[in-house]
């Protein structure tokens, strides 16, 4: 019941004209019922004399009617257009904050993600799996972050059991990245079946034709278990964005450059929950790790 409460005040300051008119046309309507009540009471001669305590009682009535139409509709038209409540406290810390997002999120609204409490500044975004799979929102996500002035990154999911030539074939045929955008980044999280040294080739081998591809050297993006268990002392000299939830505490012995804190930020514009990230240093080592 709070929340319903919470959404209607929302909704009458998100939608004050809208809120107002709805008010006007349920209370005329309530008026017109009364009005027609009225004139049947008093064209009954018999009742007339009582007319007067029966107008009070049609008041009440009709009164009650209002109040309880009015929040029947409200309940359904706040229930089919719920609004966000964002939870920028989860994005408040002396660290530059950013999301990562794909087709998970279903169909962004930029325009109004740039309007959010939380101080985003970056953006990741998925736009390839394995050797032929492609994110269905990375275009448009890519361009509208580009419009919005984020700083912008991509990153393609590693699948550990297809060959890894292939796989960044995939990643260069979709994303072209240009001056201000972050290096490209490769996303591994599964063991391969075919034993850790064979991901481990899989993953370097990857990684290499991106930097003689793009120029620069990858970004790797791994959960911390994953990274200390299979690839810590393999990939040193890349810079790493470790995943692991855990808020405010920050991940240790870990040399870090980026960490996914939280895959429950909520962001205006974005369907549903989304990642929160970190990034270790200021807006303009941020910047510096960008191509030219």
């Amino acid at each position: 019941m709070n929340n319903l409460f919470r959404n209607i005040i929302a909704y009458k300051s998100t939608h004050p004209i809208r809120f107002i008119a709805i008010l006007l046309l349920l209370f005329f309507s309530i008026l017109l019922f009364v009005f027609i009540v009225k004139k049947i009471i008093y064209k009954r001669k018999h009742i007339i004399a009582i007319g007067s305590r029966i107008w009070n009682f049609v008041w009440k009535i009709g009164l009650t009617i209002f109040v309880m139409t009015l929040g029947v509709f409200l309940m359904i038209h706040v229930k089919s257009n719920p609004i966000k409540f964002e939870n920028a406290y989860i994005s408040s810390s002396k660290h530059i904050f950013g999301l990562d997002v794909s087709q998970y999120q279903s169909k962004i609204n930029w325009a109004k993600v740039k309007t959010s409490k939380h101080p985003i500044k970056f953006v990741f975004i998925r736009s390839s799996m394995g050797k032929n799979g492609k994110d269905s929102e990375f275009q448009y996500n890519w361009k509208n972050a580009k419009k919005y002035n984020y700083i912008r990154g991509a990153y393609h999911y590693y699948r550990p059991n297809e060959n890894s030539t292939k796989q960044f074939n995939n990643f260069s045929s979709i994303v072209h990245l240009s001056s201000g955008d972050f290096p490209p980044v490769l996303d591994i999280e599964r063991k391969s079946v075919f034993g850790k040294k064979k991901l481990r080739e899989g993953v370097l081998n990857w990684l290499k034709l991106a930097e003689a591809h793009y120029g620069i050297k990858p970004i790797i993006y791994t959960g911390q278990s994953f990274y200390e268990k299979n690839l810590k002392g393999y990939v040193d000299g890349y810079q790493l964005w470790i995943a692991a939830y855990s808020g405010k505490h920050k991940v240790k012995k870990i040399d870090w450059t980026f960490h996914q804190f939280t895959e429950k930020a909520v962001v205006l514009g974005i369907e549903g929950k989304v990642d929160g990230n970190d990034f270790n240093g200021t807006m303009t080592e941020l910047k510096s790790l960008c191509l030219d």
